[in-house]
């Protein structure tokens, strides 16, 4: 499973690679990533939307994405589990074997790849709901989940 920093890492990397670009299609190769989502709801939800925004909670990838027709943002919830993999490829290229979630973007496909089909690509965001603050500082985390607004309003060193 990858540890925090390589989680953090691929949200820092896939962030500007993905900003702006807009979801054409998407494939569901493996449906037992997406649950409880089904893959004909994720596929329907997402088509059409453009990335706005990635971060970390935790070891969760939260996409953020704008619908056309809707004000409110929508969240995609990643996890790698123990051996999964996102990236961006050239549309032309083959797909890998273990290819769970295609994102069509136009000339790149977003592609979440796990050969053990453990790791999640799903609308549901409920894992994340009891998750405590985040130890890190200067991270993609969001502001209201971290620890660091209480470091800056003491003054005593930490031993």
């Amino acid at each position: 499973m990858p540890e925090l920093p390589e989680v953090e890492v691929l949200a820092r990397r896939l962030r500007p690679l993905l900003r702006g670009k807009t979801i054409r299609s998407v494939k569901v190769h493996r449906e037992r990533v997406t649950r409880p989502t089904s893959a004909s709801e994720l596929a329907k939800s997402l088509t059409g939307a453009k990335f706005t925004d990635l971060s970390r909670r935790g070891k969760y990838l939260l996409f953020e994405l704008q619908l056309k027709k809707s004000k409110s943002p929508l969240v995609v919830l990643g996890h790698l589990g123990m051996t999964g993999r996102m990236y961006l490829a050239l549309k032309k290229k083959e797909l890998p074997r273990h290819t769970a979630v295609v994102f069509d973007l136009g000339s790149h496909n977003f592609i979440y790849e796990d050969f053990r089909y453990f790791g999640r690509m799903t609308l549901d965001l409920s894992s994340i709901e009891s998750l405590g603050p985040e130890p890190a500082l200067g991270t993609s985390t969001p502001a209201k989940h971290s620890t660091a607004p209480a470091f800056r309003q003491n003054g005593r060193p930490i031993n």
